[in-house]
């Protein structure tokens, strides 16, 4: 009986009743609410938390000062926090949790949940490295740009010590089904095994049916922030109802009528049994033994169902399977630019630039607030970067940027007594770079208009 009251005591299910980002709060919240832990362990606690920001500020300042900024002793904080959830997540019941809180101290947490930290960094890398090594063939920016240079940011900037829930690299390509919860390395971990999963499934299928497959989704993929895998598997999905061969990826108008016939009576919780068979299916097809990618393309089936029941109900399932497109190489491509600022905004956001003492600073006001190529050429122009600072805003752009300015300079006519210097410092960081991601800006250089 005894045992049983313990049971439905510590009856939460910790992935379902804390947060990623604040996961210690919640823990420490839920104890208090349930008395899991008395008075005397949650003040010990409060103080060790306290101790331990002492010390961190410390090693922040070096020793030099006694005071600093709420916002950095708060961040810092946030920190602490971050790694004392790292390590606690380990543990899959409340119940052991609440052991480690009442006999292990915070500063013990703190080093193991770092040193897990630093383990999880180099995972991850090891991770990118295979996925970069393995990456699909295909016509996209995003794609190409978020593993070759986006995510390498990264762990280029991450600090472990003082901000491990910090960091944000330069990710641009969507996954299917992401996790926005996580934070720091836990995010980068989570992206780079999904992004590897999605990559696993697309492999199975010939590279040259997934590029038709994105010409047919849209002529300007190359530009689009869209998923590859949700256009794979959703073909490959309506494929198997037709009760078609997965060695292409092409579904035409009469497949469409057919899908629709098989699936436009059935309830949505019928379409979504439906779904998940024929997702098993499609897994057993390509012959995939990893449980991990199974149960992904499963969960990536339930997410279409609803998408999938409203488009028969409206009849637009063309919006939903695609036709490939092919034997279409467009000459051009029309890259529609982004919303220039007004010159009130532009004049702020420039004077704000120039105060930042950090070019990671910088870069974050650029990123964030420049949306058009006009905006990126006269901020480059109105002095706000100096000496060395535009080769780590140069890293920072993604290719289709990249290109817009090397087509920009190729394109003006100007007196060379006025070339600006950034010109300079763009031509020799275009040249450092190997020789395939060269050729391949300048192609799309000659292709590209902007509109």
């Amino acid at each position: 009986m005894e045992n049983r009251q313990s049971i439905e005591k510590y009856s939460y299910f910790v992935e379902n009743n804390f947060s990623e980002d604040h996961f210690l709060k919640d823990v420490l919240v839920a104890c208090y609410e349930k008395k899991f832990l008395d008075e005397g362990i949650l003040k010990r606690i409060s103080y060790e938390r306290l101790d331990i920001l002492k010390t961190q500020l410390k090693y922040y300042t070096k020793d030099e000062s006694s005071s600093v900024m709420v916002e950095v002793a708060e961040n810092l904080m946030e920190g602490i926090d971050y790694t004392l959830g790292f390590y606690l997540k380990t543990f899959n019941t409340l119940e052991l949790i609440i052991e480690k809180l009442k006999n292990e101290s915070l500063s013990q947490m703190l080093e193991t949940g770092r040193d897990l930290i630093k383990v999880t960094v180099e995972e991850s890398k090891n991770l990118l490295e295979d996925i970069m090594e393995n990456k699909l063939k295909i016509n996209n920016y995003s794609y190409d740009d978020t593993i070759d240079h986006g995510i390498s940011l990264f762990f280029e900037e991450y600090e472990y010590f003082f901000a491990p829930h910090e960091g944000e690299g330069s990710i641009d390509y969507q996954l299917y089904m992401d996790n926005m919860n996580y934070k720091g390395i836990e995010y980068i971990r989570n992206y780079l095994k999904i992004l590897s999963l999605e990559n696993e499934f697309c492999s199975n299928f010939n590279i040259s049916e997934i590029n038709e497959l994105l010409k047919g989704y849209d002529k300007r993929s190359e530009e689009l922030l869209i998923n590859v895998f949700e256009l794979v598997l959703i073909n490959s999905l309506g494929l198997i109802i037709c009760g078609k061969s997965l060695s292409s990826l092409d579904i035409n108008s009469a497949d469409r009528e057919l899908i629709k016939n098989k699936l436009e009576n059935l309830s949505v919780e019928k379409l979504q049994e439906e779904v998940l068979k024929y997702a098993d299916k499609c897994c057993s097809i390509l012959s995939i033994k990893n449980n991990e990618l199974i149960d992904y393309v499963r969960k990536s089936a339930i997410k279409l169902k609803d998408w999938l029941y409203e488009s028969i109900k409206v009849n637009r399932l063309e919006t939903v399977f695609i036709s490939l497109n092919k034997n279409e190489d467009d000459e051009f491509i029309e890259y529609i630019d982004g919303k220039k600022l007004s010159n009130a905004a532009f004049k702020h956001l420039s004077e704000e630039i120039r105060e930042c003492s950090l070019i990671q600073d910088k870069i974050k006001l650029i990123k964030n607030n420049i949306k058009s190529l006009e905006d990126m050429i006269d901020i480059l122009n109105a002095e706000c970067l100096f000496e060395g600072e535009h080769i780590a805003l140069f890293k920072s752009l993604s290719k289709i940027e990249l290109i817009l300015l090397t087509k920009h300079i190729s394109d003006s006519n100007f007196d060379r007594e006025y070339i600006e210097e950034w010109y300079y410092e763009f031509k020799n960081y275009i040249l450092s770079l190997d020789e395939k991601d060269q050729e391949s800006i300048g192609e799309y250089k000659e292709r590209i208009r902007v509109i």
